[in-house]
């Protein structure tokens, strides 16, 4: 199995995506690459992975000259078809947190939700709502300290996992078809501790095996 990881600055991903790659490439099934060469979702190298691992986001944050900000693309058109044609035509894609940050149009379709608001970052349990999934087999509660996005998403994604605030609970970890791919998704991941953690990496590892293997 060959697994991508696209680093990149954008919601300090570089950080996670070197612990991630870490953990992953001690697996002895998994061939792991990590790069942060975007260039690459546009090449026909992209074909000869199984799995990307995505975390820098599709828009970033861009201060204006008058001091305020404005969200733009972080991929180039050509960069941002290649990774839906990558993950329609059968292959795998895990999001980690910053990829369904300020998204819309497209991109929703894709992840299957979004969001653009959170709670400053706090300590919390990550509840796995369904202990029976391939993802989530042998994933017991865990505490972590990150945010909790406040997502807006498809009623048609499967919940593997929440997180509560202010008496609710927010999804932090679904999965959902897209074309002949498959999607995984958690919201978790704002820096690289998070994947510190034993159950994360085991969550995150069979999160990359069923999105590559289905």
């Amino acid at each position: 199995m060959k697994v991508l990881i696209l680093s990149g600055p954008n919601h300090r991903f570089e950080d996670s995506a070197r612990v991630i790659h870490e953990f992953l490439s001690t697996q002895g099934d998994m061939s792991v690459t990590l790069t942060d060469d975007k260039g690459i979702l546009a090449s026909s190298q992209l074909k000869a992975f199984d799995a990307c691992v995505f975390g820098t986001g599709f828009t970033r944050t861009v201060r204006q000259p008058d001091g305020t900000s404005k969200r733009e693309p972080d991929l180039a058109p050509e960069q941002e078809e290649g990774l839906f044609q990558f993950v329609s035509g059968g292959k795998g894609l895990v999001g980690i947190h910053g990829t369904a940050w300020w998204i819309g149009g497209r991109s929703v379709d894709l992840i299957g939700g979004h969001a653009n608001w959170h709670p400053p970052g706090l300590t919390f349990t990550v509840h796995i709502e369904d202990t029976v999934h391939p993802i989530t087999q042998g994933v017991n509660d865990f505490e972590v300290t990150d945010e909790i996005y406040i997502s807006a998403y498809d009623p048609a994604i499967h919940i593997l996992a929440s997180a509560e605030w202010q008496g609710r609970a927010h999804p932090m970890a679904w999965v959902k078809p897209y074309g002949a791919g498959r999607v995984f998704y958690t919201t978790l991941g704002h820096g690289p501790n998070t994947f510190e953690r034993p159950a994360m990496q085991k969550l995150l590892g069979q999160g990359v095996q069923w999105a590559a293997n289905g």
